[in-house]
C-alpha cells in the first residue's frame, strides 16, 4: 500500500517567500567544471531538482575570487547574467531559489593575493593548513589574522553580493556562517581570540555577522529575505560553543531579521563522524529542535536524513519545520514527486558513499547510484533506440542490471542472464559488509522486474548458448575474477577468495580446494539460497561461519578496510597486509579518516609496505621492507580482483556487437560498475 506523506508536503513561507512544500535542496557547492561558468549542464542538473518537486533550492555563491573550487561567482557583475539564467531555470521548472553567499577559509582582497584568513591568525586545531580545499592555499600554513578594515571591506562585499543576488532574480540569500567557515570561526571563543570590538563577549563575536545582515539589508533591501545556516554545535574537543550558545545566536538572528534558520552538525575540523555510513539518519535532529525551541522563525534539520518518511516524521512530531536533502536529491531528483505521490519503493535510495562529496574539488561530480549525475544535459531522458535489437547481458551485477535497465527503457528487447540463483553479484557480498547498500539492490531488483526483461538465473552462457539465441548485442558484466597473489601456498585450504565468498553467499559450494571446516552446512546453504537476505548473513557471521578467529585480509584497500571493519565488529582478530604505504588509498576523504580510526580502536594489526610470501597450515610468512614475520591465521581472505576477459576472447568473433562492462573490464566500486552499464545502455 502506498504510504502517504502530509506534513512533509504542507506548503510553508519564509519571509514572505511562499514554498509549496518543506524540502530544501540546500547549498552543495556542486559545479562540473573547473571555471564554475554556469554551463548548460549546471542549468540540467539544477532543472532536474526542480522539476522533481522540491520547495526551495540553494547555489553556493563565492563572495571572493578563489583560484579553483565548487562555488559560483557573485563578487562581481559579470557574473550576473549567468546566475540570472540559473535562477530562471528553477523557476521554470517550479521551484524558489536562493543564494547562499559566503566564504570558506579564504579571501581576496581587492587585486592581492588569495589568502588564508582567520579571526586570529589560528585553525581550530591550532595546527597548519584548513580542513577543506574550498579555494584556499593548498600547502599547510597558518592563516593570517584579519584587520578591522579588512573585516568592514568583507561585510561591505557581502551586502553587494547579496544586492546582485536579488538583481539575478533569486528569491533569498542565505549566509553561511557554520562547519567552521570563517563566519562560524568568529562565533567561537576557541578560534577568536580578539580583544577588540570582534572578540571576546558573544554580542562582539556575532559583530561580524550582525554587520554582514545590517548590510544586505542596506544594499537589498529590507524586504529582501535573509536566511542563515549555522552549525548547532561545534562538536570541538575542546569545546568551542555548544546547543545552548546556538540558541542565543538564533535569537539574536531572528531579532536582526533573518526569517529561517538551518541547522547543522558539527565544524570540518571535528573528530565525529557527522554524516557517514556508521550515523543513524535523524541523528543531529536534536540540534535543530533545540533552536526551533528558542525562536518563532522556521528551522530546517538535516545533515543526516535521507529518507522522506524520516523526514515526514521530524516534521510530524514538531521537531523542525522544513528538512534539507542533499545526498537524497543527487541520489534521485524525483524524490519529492516520488514521496509525494506515495511510491516510496521507486526512490533511488541514496548509498552514504559520499562521493558527490569527495567530487566538490575535483569537477565534475557523479553519484554512485544515478550515473545520470553529471550528464543530466547529455542523457536527459532515456531516448528511444532508432534500431530495436535483441540485446543479451551476461551477469546481474550492478553494471549489468543497470545496462538491462537502460536498454529496455529504450526500447531494446534484453535478455539477462546470472549464473547465480540470485541477482547481484559483488553486491551480495558488499552489502553484507555495508547494510546501506541491501535498500540499493532490492530497489534495482524491484525496478528490472517491472520492465519487460526476460530473466535467467543458474545459467551460465557459453558460447554455444549465444550461437541458438543469436543475439544483436551481447553486453559481457560477468564481474572481475580473483587475482591469485603471488606466494607460495602450502595450504590453500584456509584462503577464502571474493569467487569462494560469493560462492558461499549465493548458495553454491565452494571450490574443491578450500577446507571443509570453511564451508557452510547445508541447512545454511538452503537458507541462503532461499530466504536471502544480507541480515541473514550477517546474523550467521556472528558464528564461525565462513571465517575463523583469527583472519589475515590481503589487501588495505577500501573492499579490504571494510571486511577487517566488518570482521571487527564480529569479534574476530584480523591483520591487513597492505604493499604500499597507505591504507585505504582509494577510500574518499570523507570515510578515511572514520575507517582508520574504528580500525584503530578495534586493534586491527596494520601491516604496510609489506607483502605474504607464504601461507603456511597455520598462518602466513610476511616480509616487509626491514624483516620478516609470521602472523598466525586460520582464514586467508583474499579479495583481490582484476578484469575479467575469458568470455571476451570466446565471442570475439561470434558476435558483431561485444562490450565488457563493469568490473569485468576494469574492477571499480559501485559509481564505476553503474556508470559503465548506463553509458553502454544508452549507447547501443
Amino acid at each position: 500500500m502506498a504510504k502517504r506523506l502530509i506534513r512533509l508536503f504542507e506548503p510553508i513561507n519564509i519571509g514572505g517567500i511562499e514554498l509549496k512544500n518543506r524540502i530544501k535542496l540546500p547549498a552543495m557547492g556542486i559545479t562540473f567544471e573547473e571555471d564554475a561558468k554556469v554551463s548548460e549542464q549546471t542549468k540540467a542538473f539544477y532543472a532536474a531538482r526542480a522539476k522533481g518537486g522540491v520547495g526551495l533550492i540553494g547555489i553556493s555563491c563565492s563572495t571572493t575570487r578563489l583560484d579553483r573550487g565548487p562555488l559560483f561567482g557573485i563578487y562581481d557583475d559579470s557574473f550576473i547574467p549567468g546566475l540570472s539564467e540559473l535562477a530562471d531555470v528553477v523557476h521554470d521548472n517550479g521551484a524558489k531559489v536562493y543564494a547562499q553567499i559566503g566564504v570558506g577559509y579564504s579571501w581576496a582582497f581587492d587585486n592581492g593575493p588569495i589568502e588564508f584568513i582567520s579571526p586570529s591568525g589560528i585553525t581550530p586545531t591550532g595546527q597548519p593548513g584548513s580542513a577543506f580545499r574550498l579555494g584556499g592555499p593548498h600547502e599547510r600554513t597558518m592563516p593570517k589574522a584579519l584587520t578591522v578594515e579588512e573585516i568592514h571591506h568583507i561585510v561591505d562585499t557581502f551586502g553587494d553580493c547579496a544586492n546582485r543576488a536579488r538583481q539575478c532574480g533569486f528569491d533569498a540569500v542565505e549566509i553561511i556562517a557554520s562547519v567552521s567557515y570563517i563566519i562560524s570561526q568568529f562565533l567561537s571563543p576557541l578560534t577568536n581570540k580578539r580583544e577588540d570590538e570582534y572578540g571576546g563577549s558573544l554580542e562582539n563575536r556575532m559583530r561580524l555577522l550582525l554587520e554582514i545582515i545590517d548590510d544586505i539589508k542596506n544594499k537589498a533591501g529590507s524586504d529582501f529575505p535573509i536566511t542563515c545556516r549555522l552549525s548547532g554545535a561545534d562538536l570541538m574537543e575542546p569545546k568551542g560553543y555548544d546547543l545552548e550558545d546556538t540558541k542565543v545566536m538564533a535569537r539574536m538572528l531572528e531579532a536582526a531579521g533573518v526569517c529561517q534558520i538551518d541547522v547543522m552538525a558539527g565544524w570540518h575540523y571535528a573528530s565525529v563522524p557527522m554524516i557517514q555510513m556508521w550515523v543513524p539518519q535523524g541523528a543531529w535532529v536534536y540540534l535543530a529542535e533545540g533552536v526551533k525551541s528558542a525562536v518563532n522563525i522556521p528551522v530546517a534539520a538535516g545533515t543526516q536524513i535521507q529518507d522522506p518518511l524520516v523526514a515526514e516524521k521530524v516534521i510530524f512530531e514538531g521537531s523542525v519545520d522544513m528538512v534539507y536533502m542533499a545526498r537524497a536529491l543527487v541520489a534521485d531528483p524525483e524524490l519529492p514527486n516520488k514521496a509525494r505521490e506515495g511510491r516510496l519503493d521507486d526512490i533511488v535510495p541514496c548509498i552514504n558513499c559520499c562521493r558527490c562529496i569527495s567530487g566538490v574539488d575535483d569537477p565534475p561530480i557523479y553519484c554512485s547510484v544515478n550515473a545520470r549525475v553529471g550528464r543530466e544535459a547529455e542523457f536527459p531522458y532515456e531516448k528511444a533506440a532508432a534500431d530495436k535489437k535483441k540485446v543479451l547481458v551476461v551477469g546481474g551485477g550492478p553494471s549489468g542490471m543497470e545496462a538491462a535497465r537502460i536498454a529496455s527503457l529504450r526500447g531494446h528487447k534484453v535478455t539477462l542472464c546470472e549464473q547465480n540463483t540470485r541477482l547481484g553479484g559483488a553486491l551480495l557480498i558488499a552489502a553484507i559488509t555495508n547494510k546501506r547498500l541491501v535498500p540499493l539492490l532490492n530497489y534495482m531488483k524491484r525496478v528490472l522486474s517491472g520492465l519487460p526483461i526476460e530473466l535467467k538465473l543458474n545459467t551460465r552462457v557459453t558460447p554455444s548458448m549465444v550461437s541458438k539465441l543469436k543475439p544483436d548485442v551481447v553486453l559481457l558484466a560477468t564481474g572481475g575474477t580473483t587475482s591469485q597473489p603471488h606466494m607460495s601456498m602450502r595450504n590453500r585450504g584456509i584462503i577464502l577468495d571474493r569467487t569462494d565468498i560469493q560462492r558461499v553467499f549465493s548458495g553454491q559450494p565452494m571450490e574443491s580446494g578450500v577446507s571443509t571446516r570453511k564451508t557452510v552446512s547445508f541447512v545454511a546453504a538452503l537458507f541462503i539460497r532461499y530466504l536471502y537476505s544480507p541480515s541473514l548473513i550477517r546474523w550467521l557471521l556472528r558464528f564461525n561461519f565462513p571465517f575463523g578467529k583469527n583472519v589475515v585480509v590481503t589487501s588495505g584497500n577500501f573492499a579490504g578496510c571494510e571486511l577487517a571493519d566488518t570482521l571487527n565488529e564480529r569479534g574476530k582478530q584480523v591483520t591487513i597486509i597492505e604493499e604500499s604505504s597507505r591504507i585505504g588509498s582509494d577510500i574518499e576523504i570523507t570515510h578515511r579518516w572514520v575507517f582508520l580510526d574504528r580500525l584503530k580502536k578495534a586493534g586491527t594489526h596494520i601491516l604496510k609496505n609489506a607483502r605474504i610470501i607464504e601461507i603456511r597450515d597455520n598462518g602466513v610468512e610476511v616480509e616487509s621492507s626491514s624483516s620478516r614475520e609470521f602472523i598466525e591465521a586460520d582464514t586467508v581472505a583474499n579479495i583481490g580482483i582484476t578484469a575479467n576477459n575469458e568470455l571476451v576472447q570466446e565471442l570475439d568473433e561470434q558476435v558483431l556487437e561485444l562490450y565488457n562492462i563493469g568490473d569485468s573490464a576494469e574492477p571499480g566500486k559501485i559509481m564505476e560498475a553503474m556508470a559503465s552499464g548506463f553509458l553502454i545502455g544508452q549507447r547501443i
